[in-house]
């Protein structure tokens, strides 16, 4: 069972010159679990022999139809704007369903390949077509201090980022052809690296970024 991820280096041999790209087998499936001590987390990477494949830092764009209902737990619009490595601005979208193996819930993408890159160019023109085509800004959220750490002894690979607003965390992707290989996969790796059930969850990014910033009932209270 391999990881969704492929690291390959293009160049002159540092960090910032690996990049990522989607493995073969399609229909990515994945969790995403908080981290409630990163120097904890940290030294259990390194007691699974694992290293940094690749420090990151990228924008996501997020937009929805004017004026309709968009539920973010199952498709999602984005404008990814990369800080580091340089890569090109791109719009992409996914769509997703929830389910359920051997009492772990995860998400699986109903595309080969996960998220579809729709376009790529300047930041503006990426906006102007969105809203030409009849979507609104939601929200913005970054992915900083990331890194991608790959623990080859055990076959897979888990993004770390931290995200203003919500704090750690973390994702585990897994190809998803057979749904029932994959849940298992995520299971193990989960298990490798110590995450109790309590702070796992199959709701992308977007999804948990918006439960961690409404406004509660007492702030609207207040207003």
């Amino acid at each position: 069972m391999r990881n969704a991820y492929c690291v390959e280096n293009v160049g002159w041999g540092s960090p910032h010159h690996l990049v990522i790209r989607p493995m073969t087998q399609p229909y990515e499936c994945e969790v995403r679990f908080r981290i409630e001590d990163i120097d904890a987390f940290e030294a259990t990477l390194a007691g699974l022999g694992a290293r940094v494949a690749l420090p990151y830092d990228f924008t996501d764009h997020y937009y929805k139809p004017a004026g309709t209902p968009w539920d973010p737990v199952e498709k999602s619009l984005r404008i990814r704007e990369w800080v580091d490595p340089p890569r090109p601005t791109t719009i992409c979208f996914a769509r997703l369903e929830i389910m359920t193996i051997d009492g772990l819930k995860f998400k699986r993408s109903l595309y080969p390949e996960g998220k579809q890159s729709l376009f790529s160019g300047p930041i503006d023109l990426c906006r102007t077509l969105l809203d030409d085509l009849g979507f609104e800004f939601w929200f913005a959220l970054r992915k900083e201090k990331a890194r991608l750490w790959e623990i080859r002894d055990h076959h897979f690979n888990t993004a770390v980022e931290y995200i203003r607003g919500i704090g750690w965390t973390a994702e585990i992707e897994f190809e998803g052809k057979d749904p029932h290989v994959a849940g298992p996969a995520i299971q193990n790796a989960l298990n490798l690296l110590k995450i109790p059930p309590h702070l796992v969850t199959h709701k992308p990014i977007s999804a948990i970024y918006l439960e961690a910033t409404a406004p509660s009932s007492n702030d609207e209270n207040k207003g």
